[in-house]
């Protein structure tokens, strides 16, 4: 079942991403694209793995695993990334839209059995959504500041 909504998550994200209006270049879908990979993959080495907060899917790297961690987030990722508005008023209510949605994805990942909690609290997982949208939203900032001035 866990490959069944993981694949099919992918799958509408994929479509999302292929029927959208993309307002990103091609430069910020790939850092963007390596941004999160990257903070998804940290997060779960030292939180998932070095502190054995919690497992995905079954313990220990898994072929599978390591493909939803180098697709899946990024495909969320970049919806974000798309559509954040610029102004600061418009930015609160969509920040709490993604970790709110973010929140509940992980507690719907939990009951398909994708993501298995050894101590971890799906609060803790709140606080970190925050960190990782604001940490988007300067990179992306950065990114259009960067291509603005050359």
């Amino acid at each position: 079942m866990v490959y069944i909504f993981t694949i099919t998550t992918l799958a509408i994200n994929s479509i999302l991403l292929f029927i959208i209006p993309l307002k990103l270049t091609r430069q910020e879908l790939y850092t963007t694209w390596l941004a999160v990979t990257l903070n998804v993959l940290l997060a779960d080495l030292i939180v998932g793995h070095v502190l054995d907060l919690y497992d995905l899917m079954d313990p220990g790297p898994q072929p599978f695993d390591l493909f939803i961690e180098i697709t899946l987030p990024a495909t969320f990722g970049i919806l974000y990334v798309n559509f954040m508005p610029k102004p600061r008023k418009k930015f609160l209510p969509y920040l709490l839209f993604w970790v709110s949605f973010s929140v509940c994805y992980e507690v719907l990942s939990s009951y398909f059995g994708y993501i298995v909690y050894k101590g971890w609290h799906v609060w803790w997982s709140a606080l970190y959504y925050i960190g990782a949208c604001l940490y988007m939203r300067w990179h992306f900032r950065f990114l259009r500041k960067e291509r603005n001035q050359q």
